[in-house]
C-alpha cells in the first residue's frame, strides 16, 4: 500500500517500517526524546509517544511524520515506501538453513530470475547473523550477505535501501577480504550510475577494477571493466565503451559465464545504435537474441527485444519496432516478476511512436502505462528523466 494512501495513525501499522525506524533512531544514538527535538528544529513535529506506537507497529505514520523522519534521519521518503512494499516478501523467508546455506540458496533465486524469494534469503541470513556473536567470521559473511541483497534491492527497484546496505557492508572497510570490497564498491558504482550521478559511478568502478587487478580478482576485474563500459556510455563515449564492453565479454567467454557474455554483447549492440550505426547494432542484437533463446534466459531475451525495438525505431521500421515491444513486454511480465525497467522503455517507445503517427487513442494507451510504471523505478536513465519532464512541463501549464 502506498503511502499516500495511508491515514494518520492507521490501527493497522508496519512491523517492518517500525523496526526500519527504530535501526535508524539506534544508529544515530537518538533517544525517543532526542527524535522529537530534533524534529522540531526541523521544523516538523514527531511525539516521542507517537514514534514509540509506530516502532512498535501499532499504527502507521502520516505522510507529513514521514517527512518530517526523513528528515531527521537523512534518509528518502521513498525508503519508508520501499520499506513497506518489502513486507510482501516476509512469508517467503526460508525457516530452516545456516546463514550459509542461506546466501546459497539466494544465489541461486537470483540466478532463476526469482528477485523475491533471493532478497528474503539474504535478508534471514543477515537476521541470523545480526542475532550472532559477531565473530570476524560471521561480519564478514553478513557484509556478503548485504551486496547480495543490495543487487536484490537494485533489482527490485529500491535504489535507496540498496545503498544503505552496501554502506553498512563498507563499515572497517579495512577489516574486509578484498573480493568484498570489489563487489561492494561496484554495486555502489552501479545505483550511482542508475541514479544519474555518472562522475561518482565512474570514479568507482574505476577504484574497483584497480583493486581487483592488484588482489589478482579476475572475476571481480571483469565486473568492473563491465560497469565501467555501461558508465563511460551513459556519458555518451561509444567508443572507449565499446572497447571495455569487449574486453569484458572476451573475459566472460574464457570463464564460462554465458549469461553475463550474452548481456555484455547485448550492450555493445545498443551502443552501436545510440551512436548511430543500427545496422551493426541489430545484427549483434539479433545474435544475442538466439543465443539467449536457446538458453532460455527470460531477461536477456527481453532485454535484447528491447534494445531491437529501439535500434528498428531509429532506422524507421515502426512496425518491426513494435513487434519487438510486445514480444519483449510478455517476456517481461511473466510470472511473479515484472521487469518494469523494460516494460516501462518499451511503454516510453511505444507512447512515442503513437504521437509520431498522431495516433492518440494508442498514444494514451501508453502514457497510462508510462504512469502506472513511474513510481516503481528510481533509475534515472534518460526515458525516465524524458518522461518526468513532459509530465512537469504539463503542469506548469495547467
Amino acid at each position: 500500500m502506498g503511502l499516500q494512501q495511508r491515514n494518520e495513525e492507521d490501527p493497522k501499522g508496519s512491523s517492518r517500517l517500525g523496526s526500519y525506524l527504530r535501526k535508524l533512531r539506534n544508529g544515530y544514538g537518538y533517544s525517543l526524546r532526542g527524535v522529537e527535538q530534533r524534529a522540531r528544529a526541523s521544523g516538523g513535529e514527531i511525539d516521542n509517544s507517537q514514534l514509540s506506537r509506530y516502532e512498535k507497529g501499532i499504527c502507521y505514520p502520516s505522510f507529513d511524520k514521514l517527512r518530517t523522519l526523513a528528515s531527521v534521519f537523512n534518509v528518502s521518503i521513498q525508503s519508508f515506501s520501499d520499506i513497506v512494499d518489502l513486507e510482501a516478501f516476509e512469508e517467503l523467508k526460508p525457516a530452516d538453513g545456516s546463514p550459509t546455506e542461506l546466501i546459497e540458496m539466494g544465489n541461486q533465486a537470483m540466478w532463476a530470475g526469482d528477485t523475491a524469494q533471493g532478497f528474503a534469503c539474504y535478508e534471514r541470513a543477515i537476521e541470523i547473523l545480526d542475532d550472532g556473536p559477531g565473530s570476524k567470521e560471521d561480519r564478514l559473511l553478513v557484509a556478503e550477505a548485504r551486496i547480495h541483497q543490495a543487487a536484490a534491492l537494485r533489482r527490485l527497484g529500491k535504489l535507496s535501501l540498496a545503498e544503505q546496505e552496501l554502506r553498512r557492508a563498507l563499515r572497517n572497510s579495512e577489516a574486509l577480504d578484498p573480493a568484498v570490497r570489489t563487489r561492494a564498491l561496484l554495486a555502489l558504482s552501479n545505483i550511482h550510475a542508475d541514479e544519474g550521478d555518472k562522475i561518482l559511478a565512474e570514479i568507482e568502478s574505476e577504484r574497483a577494477h584497480t583493486m581487483a587487478v592488484e588482489a589478482g580478482l579476475d572475476e571481480m576485474a571483469v565486473m568492473a571493466l563491465h560497469t565501467l563500459a555501461h558508465v563511460l556510455a551513459q556519458q555518451n563515449r561509444y567508443l572507449e565503451a565499446i572497447e571495455r564492453s569487449r574486453e569484458a565479454a572476451e573475459l566472460y567467454r574464457r570463464m564460462g559465464s554465458a549469461f553475463e557474455e550474452i548481456r555484455v554483447r547485448i550492450n555493445i549492440g545498443t551502443y552501436y545504435v545510440s551512436m548511430g550505426k543500427p545496422k551493426e547494432g541489430v545484427r549483434l542484437l539479433r545474435e544475442c537474441l538466439v543465443e539467449a533463446r536457446a538458453k532460455d534466459h527470460r531477461r536477456l531475451q527481453a532485454m535484447a527485444l528491447t534494445n531491437l525495438g529501439e535500434a528498428y525505431h531509429r532506422i524507421g521500421d515502426r512496425l518491426t519496432a513494435r513487434n519487438c515491444f510486445i514480444e519483449s513486454n510478455a517476456l517481461a511480465s511473466m510470472h511473479d516478476e515484472h521487469y518494469d525497467d523494460l516494460l516501462f522503455f518499451n511503454a516510453y517507445f511505444e507512447w512515442r511512436m503513437a504521437l509520431e503517427d498522431d495516433n492518440q487513442t494508442r498514444a494514451r494507451i501508453a502514457f497510462g502505462r508510462l504512469k502506472a510504471l513511474r513510481p516503481s523505478l528510481e533509475r534515472r536513465f534518460a526515458e525516465v528523466e524524458a518522461f518526468d519532464e513532459f509530465v512537469e512541463r504539463g503542469r506548469s501549464h495547467a
